[in-house]
C-alpha cells in the first residue's frame, strides 16, 4: 500500500481552525499537522496535540504574520509585529536581514514546544517562507541538529480541462520550483529527511472550490511513496477577524477556499487506498 502524508497547517491558529483539523483527522483524512506559536489559540493546539498523540505534530514556523515571541528585531515593525512576507523578502534580497533574528525566532518557537512536552517531528513554514535558499539553509541546519525532518515544497502545475492558468501563481510555481532543487541538494548534503514530492488544492489551473475528485486526482500523481499533500481546513470565526483585522477582506478569497477544503475532508474518508503516515515515519 502506498504512502501518504496528509499535513494540515496553520494548527493553533483560531481554535475554530484547530477545531476543523482534529475533525478531519478523528475522521481519517489527516495524519499530521504544524503548530503556529504566535496565535491566540496556540495552547488551545498544544492541549488537543495532547489529547491526540498519534497526530504527527511539526512546527509551523511563522515569522510573517502576528507578533514575534521573541520581540522586535529586524523582522518586526517597531511594535514587534512582523513586517509581513514581501516586506521581508525585499530586506533578505537587500541584504538588511539580521540572520541572527531568523535564528533566534526558531529557537524560541520550538523550545515553546518542547518545554509543553510536545514531540515535534519536522519543521515546515507559514507561506512557504523557508523556502528562500537563504533562510532554507538556515532551518534545514537547526533541523538536523535538533533531529527533525523537514518540508520541500516541490511545486506542481496541474491543468483542468477547461480554463486559464494563473500566470501569476505559475510564476510563483517556477520560482518555487528552482528553489526546491537548490534546497534539495543542501537537504541531501545535510543527509536530512525530507517528503520527496508534494502538493496541495492550490496547484490547480484555474482555481475552483475543490470537491472530492480533486483530491483523488492529486494523491494519484504523486511523484514518490514519500508523498506530502498540504491542506489547510478551515472554519470561519470572529478570531480571524481580530487576528487579521484591515487584511480580512483582503484574506477571504483564501478563507472562503479553505473552508470548502474542510466541508471536502470532513464529509467521508477519502484516502482508503493509501498508509496514511506522518513526517516520524520518514
Amino acid at each position: 500500500m502506498k504512502k501518504l502524508i496528509v499535513n494540515a497547517d496553520d494548527f493553533g491558529l483560531t481554535k475554530a481552525v484547530s477545531d476543523s483539523i482534529i475533525k478531519v483527522f478523528k475522521i481519517g483524512n489527516l495524519s499530521s499537522t504544524t503548530i503556529m506559536i504566535n496565535m491566540p489559540a496556540t495552547d488551545y493546539a498544544i492541549n488537543l496535540a495532547k489529547k491526540y498523540y498519534s497526530l504527527g505534530i511539526g512546527l509551523h514556523f511563522n515569522i510573517t504574520e502576528g507578533r514575534s515571541i521573541v520581540g522586535k528585531s529586524s523582522l518586526t515593525n517597531e511594535n514587534g509585529y512582523f513586517l509581513g512576507k514581501m516586506k521581508l523578502i525585499k530586506k533578505i534580497l537587500s541584504n538588511k536581514l539580521n540572520l541572527d533574528d531568523i535564528n533566534n525566532e526558531l529557537y524560541v518557537q520550538y523550545q515553546y514546544l518542547k518545554k509543553a512536552e510536545v514531540s515535534v517531528s519536522h519543521i515546515d513554514s507559514h507561506q512557504h517562507i523557508h523556502m528562500n535558499p537563504k533562510l532554507f539553509k538556515l532551518v534545514a541546519d537547526f533541523a538536523k541538529d535538533m533531529k527533525l525532518k523537514i518540508r520541500i515544497a516541490f511545486p506542481q502545475s496541474i491543468r483542468r480541462p477547461v480554463g486559464k492558468i494563473n500566470y501569476k501563481k505559475r510564476i510563483k510555481q517556477i520560482i518555487l520550483n528552482y528553489a526546491s532543487k537548490r534546497n534539495k541538494e543542501y537537504a541531501d548534503n545535510l543527509s536530512l529527511k525530507y517528503n520527496h514530492s508534494f502538493n496541495s488544492i492550490f496547484d490547480f489551473h484555474p482555481f475552483q472550490m475543490p470537491n472530492i475528485v480533486d483530491y483523488q486526482q492529486l494523491i494519484q500523481i504523486s511523484k514518490s511513496n514519500k508523498h506530502e499533500l498540504m491542506i489547510h481546513p478551515y472554519s470561519l470565526s470572529n478570531d480571524l477577524l481580530d487576528i487579521y483585522g484591515k487584511e480580512y477582506k483582503i484574506k477571504m478569497h483564501f478563507f472562503e477556499k479553505a473552508v470548502a477544503e474542510m466541508k471536502v475532508l470532513s464529509s467521508r474518508k477519502i484516502f482508503n487506498d493509501f498508509q496514511l503516515i506522518t513526517y516520524n515515519d520518514l
